[in-house]
Protein backbone atom coordinates (compact mmCIF):
# COMPACT_ATOMS: atom_id res chain seq x y z
CA UNK A 1 0.00 0.00 0.00
CA UNK A 2 1.47 3.69 -0.92
CA UNK A 3 0.37 6.48 1.62
CA UNK A 4 1.27 9.95 0.35
CA UNK A 5 1.28 12.32 3.59
CA UNK A 6 1.54 15.74 3.16
CA UNK A 7 1.91 19.06 5.58
CA UNK A 8 0.37 22.08 3.55
CA UNK A 9 2.17 25.48 3.27
CA UNK A 10 1.42 27.68 5.61
CA UNK A 11 -0.12 31.31 4.78
CA UNK A 12 2.16 34.65 5.70
CA UNK A 13 1.34 34.59 9.43
CA UNK A 14 2.61 34.36 13.05
CA UNK A 15 3.52 30.31 12.14
CA UNK A 16 5.06 30.55 9.25
CA UNK A 17 8.16 33.25 10.31
CA UNK A 18 8.75 33.72 6.81
CA UNK A 19 11.00 36.94 8.30
CA UNK A 20 13.41 34.54 11.19
CA UNK A 21 14.03 31.94 8.07
CA UNK A 22 14.48 34.48 5.29
CA UNK A 23 16.62 37.03 7.64
CA UNK A 24 18.06 34.82 10.61
CA UNK A 25 18.10 31.40 9.31
CA UNK A 26 19.06 31.68 5.08
CA UNK A 27 19.82 28.07 4.58
CA UNK A 28 16.40 26.78 6.71
CA UNK A 29 13.30 26.71 4.82
CA UNK A 30 10.64 26.19 7.84
CA UNK A 31 10.83 25.99 11.91
CA UNK A 32 9.48 22.64 12.73
CA UNK A 33 8.96 19.28 11.18
CA UNK A 34 5.94 17.75 10.91
CA UNK A 35 6.40 15.21 13.98
CA UNK A 36 2.77 14.69 13.77
CA UNK A 37 2.61 12.50 10.08
CA UNK A 38 6.36 11.31 11.42
CA UNK A 39 4.41 9.65 13.90
CA UNK A 40 1.71 8.93 11.42
CA UNK A 41 3.83 6.89 9.26
CA UNK A 42 5.11 4.60 12.81
CA UNK A 43 1.74 3.34 13.06
CA UNK A 44 1.39 2.27 9.50
CA UNK A 45 1.54 -1.36 8.64
CA UNK A 46 5.62 -2.09 7.63
CA UNK A 47 4.81 -3.32 4.69
CA UNK A 48 3.30 0.06 3.72
CA UNK A 49 5.63 2.31 1.13
CA UNK A 50 4.25 5.84 3.29
CA UNK A 51 6.12 9.41 1.69
CA UNK A 52 5.69 12.76 3.74
CA UNK A 53 5.69 15.88 1.58
CA UNK A 54 5.79 19.21 3.71
CA UNK A 55 4.72 21.78 1.04
CA UNK A 56 6.79 24.37 3.40
CA UNK A 57 9.90 22.54 2.36
CA UNK A 58 8.73 21.05 -1.47
CA UNK A 59 6.29 20.90 -3.52
CA UNK A 60 3.94 18.60 -3.57
CA UNK A 61 3.72 16.04 -6.11
CA UNK A 62 0.42 16.77 -8.41
CA UNK A 63 -0.17 12.91 -9.83
CA UNK A 64 1.84 11.05 -6.90
CA UNK A 65 2.10 7.13 -6.82
CA UNK A 66 -0.25 6.57 -4.15
CA UNK A 67 -3.25 4.59 -3.00
CA UNK A 68 -4.10 6.98 -0.12
CA UNK A 69 -3.41 10.55 0.08
CA UNK A 70 -3.60 11.76 3.88
CA UNK A 71 -3.88 15.58 4.44
CA UNK A 72 -2.82 17.54 7.58
CA UNK A 73 -3.70 20.72 9.20
CA UNK A 74 -3.90 23.60 11.89
CA UNK A 75 -6.84 26.20 11.47
CA UNK A 76 -4.53 28.38 9.63
CA UNK A 77 -3.86 25.85 7.28
CA UNK A 78 -7.37 24.89 5.89
CA UNK A 79 -7.71 26.82 3.22
CA UNK A 80 -5.05 25.08 1.37
CA UNK A 81 -5.66 21.91 2.95
CA UNK A 82 -8.88 22.10 1.85
CA UNK A 83 -7.82 22.67 -1.67
CA UNK A 84 -5.30 19.77 -1.33
CA UNK A 85 -8.28 17.24 -0.71
CA UNK A 86 -10.11 18.81 -3.74
CA UNK A 87 -7.29 18.13 -6.04
CA UNK A 88 -6.24 14.76 -4.83
CA UNK A 89 -9.84 13.59 -4.61
CA UNK A 90 -11.09 15.43 -7.94
CA UNK A 91 -8.34 12.78 -9.15
CA UNK A 92 -9.28 9.47 -7.62
CA UNK A 93 -7.22 9.36 -4.97
CA UNK A 94 -8.70 7.90 -1.56
CA UNK A 95 -8.32 10.68 0.75
CA UNK A 96 -7.66 11.37 4.45
CA UNK A 97 -8.00 14.60 6.62
CA UNK A 98 -6.55 15.09 9.36
CA UNK A 99 -4.71 17.37 12.19
CA UNK A 100 -5.40 19.31 15.15
CA UNK A 101 -8.37 21.80 13.45
CA UNK A 102 -9.62 18.47 12.12
CA UNK A 103 -10.13 17.24 15.47
CA UNK A 104 -11.97 20.27 16.86
CA UNK A 105 -14.64 20.30 13.60
CA UNK A 106 -14.70 17.56 12.19
CA UNK A 107 -18.13 18.40 10.41
CA UNK A 108 -16.23 20.76 8.27
CA UNK A 109 -14.21 17.56 6.90
CA UNK A 110 -16.92 15.16 5.95
CA UNK A 111 -17.46 16.31 2.38
CA UNK A 112 -13.70 16.98 1.46
CA UNK A 113 -12.39 14.22 2.39
CA UNK A 114 -13.41 10.17 2.02
CA UNK A 115 -12.26 9.37 5.90
CA UNK A 116 -11.80 11.88 8.41
CA UNK A 117 -9.52 11.24 11.52
CA UNK A 118 -10.71 13.24 14.42
CA UNK A 119 -8.50 13.14 17.90
CA UNK A 120 -5.35 11.25 18.79
CA UNK A 121 -4.45 8.87 15.78
CA UNK A 122 -2.51 6.02 17.96
CA UNK A 123 -5.48 3.80 18.33
CA UNK A 124 -7.85 4.97 15.54
CA UNK A 125 -5.38 5.11 12.76
CA UNK A 126 -4.29 1.58 12.99
CA UNK A 127 -7.99 0.72 13.20
CA UNK A 128 -8.51 2.92 9.76
CA UNK A 129 -5.35 0.86 8.31
CA UNK A 130 -7.29 -2.88 9.25
CA UNK A 131 -10.04 -1.39 7.46
CA UNK A 132 -8.85 0.15 4.46
CA UNK A 133 -7.29 -2.91 3.51
CA UNK A 134 -10.26 -5.20 4.23
CA UNK A 135 -12.25 -2.91 1.90
CA UNK A 136 -14.71 -1.10 4.11
CA UNK A 137 -13.05 2.23 5.70
CA UNK A 138 -15.44 4.39 7.74
CA UNK A 139 -16.16 8.22 6.90
CA UNK A 140 -15.00 9.20 10.21
CA UNK A 141 -12.42 7.67 12.77
CA UNK A 142 -12.90 9.59 16.06
CA UNK A 143 -10.74 9.30 19.42
CA UNK A 144 -12.49 10.41 22.06
CA UNK A 145 -10.16 8.85 24.98
CA UNK A 146 -7.22 9.33 26.36
CA UNK A 147 -3.96 7.92 24.59
CA UNK A 148 -1.01 6.75 26.88
CA UNK A 149 2.01 8.31 25.26
CA UNK A 150 3.80 5.17 25.56
CA UNK A 151 1.64 3.70 23.18
CA UNK A 152 2.75 6.46 20.85
CA UNK A 153 5.66 4.93 18.34
CA UNK A 154 9.15 6.97 17.66
CA UNK A 155 8.80 9.01 14.59
CA UNK A 156 9.84 7.84 11.34
CA UNK A 157 12.57 10.92 11.47
CA UNK A 158 13.53 8.83 8.26
CA UNK A 159 10.93 10.45 5.99
CA UNK A 160 11.90 14.01 7.27
CA UNK A 161 14.58 16.21 5.60
CA UNK A 162 15.54 17.03 9.15
CA UNK A 163 18.50 19.73 7.84
CA UNK A 164 15.54 21.74 6.10
CA UNK A 165 14.12 22.91 9.45
CA UNK A 166 15.81 25.21 12.67
CA UNK A 167 14.46 23.17 14.92
CA UNK A 168 12.79 19.40 15.98
CA UNK A 169 10.78 19.08 19.24
CA UNK A 170 11.13 15.70 21.34
CA UNK A 171 8.10 13.75 23.44
CA UNK A 172 9.40 12.15 26.74
CA UNK A 173 7.65 8.39 27.03
CA UNK A 174 8.29 9.11 30.79
CA UNK A 175 4.63 9.50 32.36
CA UNK A 176 5.62 11.72 34.78
CA UNK A 177 6.48 13.72 31.64
CA UNK A 178 4.03 12.98 29.13
CA UNK A 179 3.46 17.09 28.07
CA UNK A 180 7.01 17.79 28.13
CA UNK A 181 8.72 18.88 24.76
CA UNK A 182 12.54 18.95 24.58
CA UNK A 183 14.22 21.48 22.87
CA UNK A 184 17.76 20.40 20.85
CA UNK A 185 20.24 21.17 23.90
CA UNK A 186 21.76 24.44 21.67
CA UNK A 187 18.32 26.01 22.12
CA UNK A 188 18.02 25.66 25.95
CA UNK A 189 21.98 26.62 26.12
CA UNK A 190 20.98 29.90 24.79
CA UNK A 191 17.30 30.59 26.40
CA UNK A 192 19.08 30.02 29.55
CA UNK A 193 21.60 32.36 29.25
CA UNK A 194 18.93 34.97 28.90
CA UNK A 195 17.13 33.79 31.52
CA UNK A 196 20.15 34.45 33.41
CA UNK A 197 21.20 37.91 31.65
CA UNK A 198 17.65 39.07 32.38
CA UNK A 199 17.30 37.82 36.24
CA UNK A 200 20.68 39.27 36.95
Amino acid sequence: MRLLLINPKFPESFWSFTWAIDEVLPRKRTTCPPLGLATLAALCPPDWDVRIVDENVEPVPLDPEADIVGVCGMGVQFPRQRELLSHYRGRGYYTVAGGSYTSLCNEKYAPLADTVVAGEAEYIWKEFCVDFLCGEPKPLYHETGTVALTDSPTPRFDLLQLDRYSNATLQHRDVRTQAAREKPRADRARAGRIARRRHA
